[in-house]
């Protein structure tokens, strides 16, 4: 039996009010076709199985986008923060055995232009989840 990380860690940061308070509900596993800054979308980018299925370790991305800088960056810190403090531990989802995040990077998206056609302000952790069901 494996377990959908990412549906946990999006979950998890929708229920935290570090993270609603400047996102509202916008935690996405993929970028939506109708998009309202700022919002965080949680990808994962590898991991492996450390027992038989059932314990798993999965590296994500978390991407912050704000409609600022600021906005953006402050978005980044509340998930890492959150996560690193408070997911390990049980969950609807499953058991989060450790969380380790990893440093806020910048990382403007292009592909995501704002009005003025400059790259959206985004920041980005990566983070490792190691978690069961």
């Amino acid at each position: 039996m494996s377990i959908d990380i990412e549906a946990l860690v999006t979950a998890f940061l929708r229920g935290q009010t570090t993270v609603t308070d400047l996102a509202d509900d916008r935690v996405y596993t993929d970028m939506p076709h109708k998009r309202t800054w700022p919002m965080v979308v949680v990808i994962r980018t590898g991991g492996e199985s450390l027992y038989k299925n059932w314990l798993q370790q999965i590296e994500l991305e978390i991407n912050a986008y704000g409609g600022t800088h600021k906005v953006a960056y402050n978005l980044a810190n509340a998930c890492m923060s959150t996560m690193a403090a408070a997911m390990v531990g049980s969950h609807v989802e499953g058991v989060v055995t450790k969380v380790k995040a990893g440093a806020v990077t910048y990382s403007p998206d292009s592909e995501s232009a704002d009005e003025s056609g400059h790259a959206r302000p985004r920041y980005t952790v990566n983070a490792t989840v190691t978690a069961h069901p």
